[in-house]
């Protein structure tokens, strides 16, 4: 033990630093909701200032910390809070993106002014040591844990027992209410972010004594940060203070046992990206919460008619196959520019697409690249099967990563990214199973044939040429496949997808796979591009301006890979300079951070709008135009050929939906409490009940979208307790929610038919990516669901310009297409003005009557509840208050008290019991 002491010291030295930046991590996400992917980049900053105030001014350590620390801290927290606010109305991915561009703009900026060489930072604090036991403590190290020790149970105090930190733990809930209450949560948020700057600020100060200075490295640490921070589930001081000791602990420890292991001598510095990919694969979900509200990212507003495109492709691809001819010595980096074209497809497939987010599409790259080398040179495979196969290799990894796509996409998704591919880099780069120990890299051949020269520089490009051509090809006909349509609805609404039928996980697996595919094949070619790769080839960070450069770009594949593709490769090819890399860096980080500025949906340009139209009518394509509007009366699904949206001619009629004490737990406030209810096939049953009764929490509980503590829910006789919900879909369980689920950026007619089509797609694979013969079952049921719903004339419409009405029509509209005969409809008429409510009435009663659904209707609209509803069911805090026909529920003082906060007398009074699904009354103590 005793030797292992003076690792101990310098583990609880360096975790001190790692805990004050992940207790300052969490208070910033905690208060804002707004999670710091440049903290790393600020301790970078405040590092770069200290030399510069200690050092170069010759300023006392003291004044120069003062100034670096507190008082750039509150000027950056004002400005960092300003800059949040931006951003909590800006999609996932721009927010993440915005963060990692400040990134980009500190590290190259310090790099265009210091270079790649490390300078040596002061030591500033006592050096006065102590022996403990066997082992020497200085003075620097014991303040040090001393500092982060106390400014964490100052700040745990601070929030725990202070009016202000009190606000602070409330304001990302609800600021309304604390503004009601007298406190500006633009106050509350400025303070926070003031406070948790400070921290990276000093722990990237203390940081620096170990490391030097060095902008890459120290921006790097941001992941000790988040190890942290994960550790303490994102939420808790203390536990991320705690994490950040652990880490350095370990870390020190494992330095002592694995140097001499060729693949365990970059487990130290790798633990930290091991804890956070492991906690966010194992912690539950429940505790890793989003706070922001999901935000599809934006997309342009208009694209052209297919044969255009293929127009435009087509002399796209005849332009580039003129290049050999002008590029003269550029050759090879015109041969890098396509195939980094490759990546950007890869990327723009799964980010601009289906809206994950990825960090590590580097270390795909990487491993494609390592993999066609050992496959080409070493398995003497011919080289198109080398290439292909490398491609193959990725496929597992990225099926891998998607795990925590799976469980928690959005934010935590780009962070166990990001940690798998510095986790790649330290572990496995230098080792023999990838660029070898000595770090020389790994040779890559060009194709041979001896009837075509395809080794030379020209021959070479035009292999990577006809490379991207079909991945070009490929990504553009998988955008129009299923799979495609499936992708840009699970960008815009998951949710809606799953309760639709669909298997969200098995489509994020295959997009991850499909993404990781082309990666690797895009990796192997820009390696044989360079002849020889090496670590450098593939840094983790070129992830981050990958992903920056995808969000930026504007316009469909493969037009934002090839703009995008150009400016990273082709500008430093053409522009001599050594500092234009760094130069672009910094250009890129600005625009991404300017993102946040930008419209949610982007207007592509009027010429390019005009001279596509103009092309489309030379190449004889026509606009299929609106579906025609709904007659004054809907067809009959059987006049009319159509098949019932509904599925009620698919399936035999079943019993309706059954409920027996159900109970819905947040933690350990109870939601909903033994409620039982019945909902028969061919009846329309209300439950109804105050503000916060609890009626969405059943219907989430019910559909599977949160699990129940207890209870069991019945389909037509059949237990569903335990089903996923594209189970309970497939099983005739159709859902609309209050606050709508639509795909924002597909038109009126693409949502309806996803109602029938993701039922169709269900949990295979391939039912996922090849429609088959159901395409017009689709089209039919969609067209007989917008008469229906009396917005046919809007099929045309993008959903997210609609109405608030229009929108509740189609999304009802959507639930009618798919194949269900069991509709939770969550407050429908909300929206609606008197006319359309009266009409949506009638529709209800016209679906139900010849269709013969049964309907579960939660609606605050008291007189369409009562002239709908055959039966009602009252919910009052969460418990059952009510049961019975809609004169029982007028006539009951139990309901009117609830509602009204008048009535009768409350203890004593008869109540329904809910769970015999019939109007009898027994007599019960009121809770």
């Amino acid at each position: 033990m005793r030797d292992l002491l003076p690792f101990i010291i310098l583990g609880l030295t360096s975790g001190s630093a790692y805990g004050l930046a992940g207790v300052g991590l969490v208070l910033t996400y905690k208060t804002s909701g707004v999670f710091n992917f440049a903290f790393g980049a600020l301790g970078t900053l405040a590092a770069y200032v200290f030399y510069s105030l200690n050092v170069s001014h010759g300023l006392p350590w003291p004044v120069a910390a003062l100034l670096s620390t507190v008082v750039l801290g509150a000027v950056l927290g004002y400005v960092f809070e300003l800059f949040a606010r931006h951003l909590s109305h800006a999609a996932l991915a721009v927010r993440i993106v915005a963060m990692l561009g400040i990134v980009l703009v500190i590290e190259g900026a310090f790099l265009l002014a210091h270079g790649t060489e490390s300078q040596t930072f002061p030591t500033f604090l006592p050096d006065n040591r102590f022996k403990v036991f066997d082992a020497y403590v200085s003075a620097s190290q014991l303040i040090i844990m001393g500092l982060a020790l106390v400014l964490t149970l100052g700040l745990y105090v601070f929030l725990h027992r202070t009016r202000l930190g009190m606000a602070m733990r409330a304001v990302v809930d609800d600021p309304a209410l604390l503004d009601l209450a007298g406190t500006r949560p633009a106050t509350v948020r400025r303070i926070a972010w003031m406070i948790g700057t400070v921290c990276a600020l000093m722990s990237g100060i203390l940081l620096a004594q170990s490391t030097n200075l060095d902008p890459v490295t120290l921006t790097a640490l941001v992941a000790q940060a988040f190890a942290a921070a994960a550790l303490g589930a994102f939420a808790s001081l203390p536990a991320a203070y705690a994490g950040g000791l652990a880490i350095g602990v370990l870390s020190a420890i494992l330095t002592r046992y694995a140097s001499s292991s060729e693949y365990l001598a970059g487990l130290p510095a790798s633990l930290p990206f091991v804890v956070l990919f492991g906690v966010l694969v194992v912690l539950p979900r429940r505790r890793l919460a989003t706070r922001l509200q999901s935000i599809p990212l934006p997309r342009a507003a208009w694209t052209a008619p297919l044969r255009t495109q293929i127009f435009f492709c087509l002399a796209a691809l005849a332009a580039l196959a003129f290049v050999p001819q002008f590029s003269g010595d550029h050759i090879g980096q015109w041969a890098g520019f396509l195939a980094v074209a490759i990546m950007f497809l890869s990327l723009g497939l799964l980010v601009r697409t289906s809206g994950q987010v990825s960090l590590c599409h580097a270390g795909f790259g990487a491993i494609g690249a390592v993999a066609f080398s050992k496959l080409a040179t070493d398995a003497h495979l011919p080289w198109l099967l080398a290439l292909l196969v490398a491609g193959l290799v990725v496929v597992p990894i990225g099926a891998v990563i998607a795990i925590p796509a799976i469980r928690l996409s959005g934010l935590y998704l780009a962070l166990a990214t990001f940690g798998f591919g510095l986790l790649l880099q330290n572990m496995f780069y230098n080792t023999s199973l990838m660029f070898g120990l000595n770090g020389y890299g790994v040779p890559m051949p060009r194709p041979h044939l001896s009837w075509l020269d395809l080794e030379s520089d020209t021959g070479f490009y035009y292999v990577v040429l006809a490379v991207l051509a079909a991945a070009t090809a490929t990504v553009i006909a998988l955008t129009r496949t299923r799979l495609g349509r499936l992708l840009r609805a699970l960008s815009d609404s998951p949710r809606a997808l799953s309760m639709g039928g669909t298997s969200v996980p098995t489509t994020q697996v295959l997009v991850f796979c499909v993404s990781a595919f082309l990666a690797g094949i895009s990796g192997a070619l820009l390696g044989v591009s360079l002849i020889q790769v090496d670590p450098t080839s593939f840094n983790p960070t070129l992830s981050l301006t990958y992903l920056a450069l995808i969000v930026l770009a504007v316009g469909g594949p493969p037009w934002y890979a090839l703009v995008q593709a150009a400016g990273l490769m082709l500008i430093p090819a053409y522009v001599t300079s050594g500092s234009v890399g760094y130069w672009l860096q910094i250009v890129f980080g600005l625009f991404a951070v300017l993102l946040i500025f930008s419209p949610q949906t982007r207007q592509v340009p009027r010429w390019v709008r005009l001279s596509s139209a103009g092309i489309a009518r030379l190449l004889g394509e026509r606009d299929t135009g609106p579906v025609p509007a709904a007659p004054d009366a809907a067809p009959d699904p059987g006049e009319a050929g159509l098949p019932s949206p509904s599925g009620a001619a698919e399936r035999p009629a079943g019993e309706g939906l059954r409920v027996d004490s159900l109970r819905v737990r947040f933690g350990g406030l109870v939601a909903v409490d033994h409620l039982a209810l019945a909902a028969p096939a061919g009846e329309i049953t209300g439950l109804i009940g105050p503000n916060g009764a609890g009626k969405t929490s059943t219907f989430d509980a019910i559909c599977g979208l949160n699990p129940a503590a207890q209870g069991r829910v019945q389909l037509h006789g059949r237990d569903i307790s335990r089903s996923s919900p594209p189970a309970r879909a497939a099983a005739g369980l159709g859902r609309t929610f209050q606050q709508m689920q639509l795909y924002d950026s597909l038109t009126v007619l693409e949502n309806v038919q996803l109602g029938r089509e993701a039922a169709l797609a269900g949990r295979g694979p391939l039912n996922q990516i090849f429609a088959g013969r159901g395409r017009h079952v689709i089209d039919r049921a969609a067209r007989e669901a917008l008469h229906l719903c009396g917005i046919a004339d809007l099929s045309d419409r993008v959903v997210g310009s609609l109405s608030t009405g229009q929108r509740r029509l189609t999304e009802l509209a959507r639930c009618l297409a798919g194949p269900f005969d069991l509709l939770l409809l969550d407050e429908p008429s909300s929206g609606l003005d008197a006319h359309e409510t009266e009409a949506f009435g009638a529709l209800l009663r016209r679906v139900v009557a010849t269709r013969g659904v049964g309907i579960l209707l939660v609606e605050h609209d008291m007189s369409l509840v009562m002239d709908l509803c055959d039966h009602i069911f009252v919910l009052d805090f969460g418990k059952p208050l009510f049961a019975g026909s809609p004169a029982e529920v007028t006539a009951s003082d139990l309901v009117r008290s609830a509602y009204l906060g008048t009535g009768g007398p409350m203890a004593g009074t008869d109540r329904v019991d809910a769970s015999s699904g019939n109007d009898s009354h027994v007599r019960v103590e009121a809770q």
